[in-house]
């Protein structure tokens, strides 16, 4: 459920992966990505291709505990909010909802949703992520952080809603809304009777042979223990029943084969169609509730979701009827979730690395110690007796570790700390912190850097850093005498012209147009990556 929308650039694919054709390919995949990993996930997968099913399921070598059991429940997280969606296409279908409802008619009377003017946030603006509401309720504050949204009530939902005052015009952009779903999915509750599981168990699970998925109320399937990036254990997640729609189903790993086989086709045909509806597109890169992306040229259908403990992925490849289903009994959004691995499954070219706990270059730790802002607070990073701390204000120090992919980690908590790659021998400038599946940007204290640069007199004017989303910015300059870029947090990666004010970074299959204003000078960027269109004004 923690699952957010891309705001960085993809990494560069490095190696080939051909996609499987036997259980004992699906392992090996599985092998090579988790021999060794530091987060000891455990991972089931799944593999259709035309009709034909591949399964495996692989722990890596660290995990302290025992795998789960072939038929334990996970929880998928926010593909739970593909579910919605198709419970919403049948509301249509049945031409009880539109599309262009305002979500307002289906929520109870009296109830305050904000607005611009006669513009109200419709259901298609909720299905897209582009109604404007924020990532959480505001003044959202869970009794139990580890357990977040087990408290919130209906109630308390709507009231928040009255709260809420709207940033950017309604509809105009994307930005991954938990809050914006569970308002949907409270919406859907009161049409189908009062009871998302009851409509989700006779609408959707009960038809697709979906047997053991549920909400609240097991049906066989005995529920797999979730555990955080470092192997401790992680508790359950859960929410009233009307609001899960938002990220609450678990299911099994063969409740996602039948799940997926649908959405490709092989299922009841009327149910079939307004599946397949769902996929279609809607804006910003969506259907409904699912992103579509052009990978390699490549038409995909996907959703990853992140609970305290899970991560899972379906990702569809329709015009193929293929599809992979990937369930981890490990959080692992912050350390980039289950992409690569549901990539090389399908046959994507895609590294295949596990993350192995390493220890950090002296140089590095002596560049990353320092005092840095970091969403408003203070976070002191220093080494003592070999090891690395960190403390933000008012909290408790604690350890970071390093690994193989160059990121450090902080002990017993979901996170993860990437650092900016600083010139040799000078200190890092910022880094991003993932956590929660957000980003946030931490800024060295006291250090004025140097704007970016551009001699070549043909580019000189695309020179600078815009901000593409709040935590996110692309730096545009020049290093030895080529066009580069970085986005937060990442690796410098060349770019080359492609037309006026056009440049493209081939390497991650992104382009970037600049815009300039009424006096002839670049005031913007707008990043277009896998379907999705970023915007940020140059920086002073």
């Amino acid at each position: 459920m923690k699952r957010k929308l891309l705001t960085a650039l993809l990494c560069l694919p490095a190696l080939a992966a051909a996609m499987p054709d036997s259980d004992a390919a699906v392992e090996r995949m599985l092998t090579t990505r988790l021999d060794g990993d530091r987060s000891g996930a455990c991972v089931q997968a799944a593999v259709i291709d035309a009709g034909k099913v591949w399964r495996a399921s692989r722990c890596a070598g660290t995990r302290k505990d025992g795998a789960p059991a072939p038929d334990a429940a996970f929880e998928i997280g926010s593909v739970t909010k593909t579910l919605t969606a198709a419970l919403v296409a049948g509301l249509v279908d049945r031409g009880r909802w539109s599309l262009d409802d305002p979500i307002a008619r289906h929520l109870p009377e009296g109830t305050a949703v904000p607005r611009q003017g006669e513009r109200q946030i419709l259901v298609r603006d909720l299905l897209t992520h582009g109604s404007g509401l924020p990532a959480l309720p505001p003044g959202f504050q869970p009794a139990n952080p580890a357990d977040p949204y087990a408290s919130l009530t209906e109630a308390q939902l709507l009231a928040a809603l009255q709260k809420v005052q709207l940033a950017r015009p309604i509809g105009s952009q994307a930005e991954y809304s938990n809050f914006g779903m569970m308002v949907l999915s409270l919406a859907v509750a009161r049409s189908l009777g009062g009871d998302l599981e009851a409509a989700l168990r006779e609408q959707l699970f009960k038809p697709l042979g979906m047997s053991t998925a549920y909400v609240t109320k097991p049906t066989g399937a005995a529920p797999a223990p979730g555990h955080l990036p470092d192997g401790t254990s992680a508790p359950a997640w859960g929410s009233a029943t009307n609001l899960a729609g938002v990220g609450m189903v678990k299911a099994t790993l063969a409740d996602m084969v039948s799940y997926a086989r649908a959405q490709l086709g092989d299922g009841p045909p009327a149910l079939v169609a307004q599946l397949r509806r769902t996929q279609q597109p809607l804006a910003h890169g969506f259907g409904m509730n699912w992103m579509l992306r052009n990978l390699q040229g490549r038409a995909l259908v996907m959703h990853e979701g992140g609970t305290g403990g899970f991560s899972s992925l379906v990702l569809l490849e329709s015009a193929a009827k293929r599809a992979v289903v990937v369930l981890a009994d490990t959080a692992l959004t912050d350390l980039g979730g289950l992409g690569d691995i549901g990539s090389a499954l399908l046959g994507l070219q895609t590294p295949l690395q596990p993350r192995r706990a390493v220890e950090a270059p002296a140089a590095l730790r002596k560049a990353l110690a320092g005092e840095y802002e970091l969403a408003g607070m203070r976070l002191k990073i220093w080494e003592a007796d070999g090891r690395l701390m960190a403390q933000a204000s008012g909290q408790g120090a604690i350890e970071l570790r390093h690994d193989s992919r160059g990121d450090f980690y902080p002990l017993g908590l979901s996170a993860l700390l990437r650092p900016e790659p600083a010139a040799s021998g000078q200190p890092v400038a910022r880094f991003s912190w993932h956590q929660m599946g957000g980003t946030m940007e931490g800024r060295r204290v006291g250090l004025v850097e140097a704007p970016p640069t551009i001699t070549n007199p043909a580019w000189r004017d695309w020179a600078g850093e815009f901000q593409l989303a709040p935590q996110f910015s692309l730096k545009v300059f020049e290093r030895d005498g080529k066009l580069m870029v970085q986005g937060s947090g990442q690796p410098a990666i060349a770019a080359e012209v492609t037309g006026t004010d056009r440049i493209a970074i081939k390497a991650v299959g992104a382009d970037v147009e600049f815009e300039r204003g009424a006096d002839g000078k670049v005031v913007a960027a707008v990043l277009r990556q896998g379907g999705q269109t970023l915007r940020g004004v140059k920086k002073p």
